[in-house]
């Protein structure tokens, strides 16, 4: 017995739990001053490039994609934007601003280069996210991680992507005032964060090292993924705070109508893209009255599902509020999002099936190449019809 508790102790000592450097309630409000300052700046800065972008283009118009959280359904985005890419009709943008959450975060860099080489890689990431995926962590119990799976692949594949060519073109489209928008969820200050991947992603060893535990943190599920530690505070996936990023808020684009007015640009249109990596609806289910298990798993489901649509409607009322009364700026959205009859897919709920990831790859390149790409979302009140 000596030598198992003796293996199980060096087996221990050698993964280190999740650490942090020590923190109080008057410290963590001292660091949300200091936050919401860093926000405003981010956002300044964001709204300041969309200016100079509005300049470089010269068309009046300014291209924003949006990429939601929705885990292995993020295949769905990829054949999406694969099959937007080869529209010769209705082409896809060369997007001045993405923003992502969670899987949509990892999409993002992809998306904003735009090339067939890219859009094609992220397709191939997801094809195969089984050689990659976070594994079991049996030793759960003994590591004390804050989650229950071993991130050890996921890391090195990030480590992988996130380095040489790829990150030469990436620095390219940030000198053109190109962005990348991502969020994670401070869980000591309960609150969400808001990140430009450009200005994280400088040109030194801790700039990448900063970002990519940045992008692990945006995609790291509470509970199941470790959290990750940044500036001293507990970071997870931004889902937790929204699924779709708006970046944006109706005052922020005030700030833009007077900016843009201000360099002589009028009567310029923003394009909100949203591609929904997942279903905006759950499917539908005979709940036994009777069953407590049933009736708290589908309170769970509807909590996460049901405010999808409403995200979605509070984007459309953005649009009018801001064609309405911002002056020289009008914005439309165009919404794409995942069938909620997949929801009852073969796969749809296991994690990382391959079958099923192949198969929404080849469902969103076909709605991108269709006739009806984008989609009128249904409230919460009304069920979306059947296709």
């Amino acid at each position: 017995m000596a030598w198992l508790v003796g293996t199980l102790g060096l087996f221990a000592a050698g993964c280190a739990a999740v650490s942090r450097p020590p923190a109080s309630l008057a410290t963590l409000q001292e660091d949300a001053a200091a936050i919401a300052r860093h926000d405003r700046i981010t956002r300044d800065t964001i709204i300041a490039r969309l200016v100079r972008r509005a300049e470089q283009r010269g068309d009046r118009t300014l291209d924003v994609l949006m990429l939601s959280g929705g885990g292995q359904n993020g295949a769905f985005g990829a054949g999406f934007l694969r099959g937007w890419r080869t529209r010769t009709d209705s082409p896809m943008p060369r997007f001045d601003l993405v923003t992502g959450i969670s899987t949509g975060a990892l999409q993002a860099p992809y998306a904003l280069l735009g090339t067939p080489a890219a859009l094609d890689s992220i397709s191939a990431l997801y094809a195969r996210a089984t050689t990659f995926a976070p594994t079991f962590d049996w030793w759960f119990w003994l590591r004390r991680t804050g989650g229950l799976v071993n991130t050890a692949r996921y890391d090195r594949t990030l480590a992988m992507v996130i380095d040489g060519q790829f990150r030469s073109e990436l620095r390219s489209a940030f000198k053109e005032d190109r962005q990348i928008l991502f969020a994670t969820t401070d869980f000591d200050l309960g609150i969400g964060r808001l990140w430009s991947l450009g200005d994280e992603l400088d040109t030194t060893a801790v700039g990448l090292v900063r970002a990519r535990s940045l992008l692990r943190a945006a995609t790291a599920i509470p509970g199941i993924f470790p959290p990750v530690v940044v500036d001293g505070h507990l970071h997870a996936d931004g889902g937790v705070v929204e699924n779709v990023l708006q970046g944006l808020t109706f005052s922020d684009y005030q700030q833009l109508g007077h900016a843009l007015a201000a360099r002589g640009l009028r009567d310029v249109t923003v394009r909100l893209w949203v591609v929904m990596n997942l279903w905006t609806h759950s499917e539908l289910r005979v709940i036994s009255p009777s069953s407590r298990k049933a009736i708290s798993g589908r309170s769970t489901g509807l909590l996460f599902y049901l405010h999808q649509p409403s995200t979605l409607m509070a984007l459309e009322n953005l649009t009018r509020a801001v064609s309405a009364q911002v002056p020289g700026v009008r914005m439309h959205v165009q919404i794409a999002a995942l069938p909620s009859s997949e929801s009852v897919s073969p796969g749809a709920d296991q994690l990382f099936e391959r079958a099923f990831m192949q198969r929404l790859d080849s469902l969103g390149f076909a709605k991108a190449r269709g006739s009806a790409p984008f989609d009128v979302i249904s409230s919460a009140f009304v069920r979306p019809e059947s296709r």
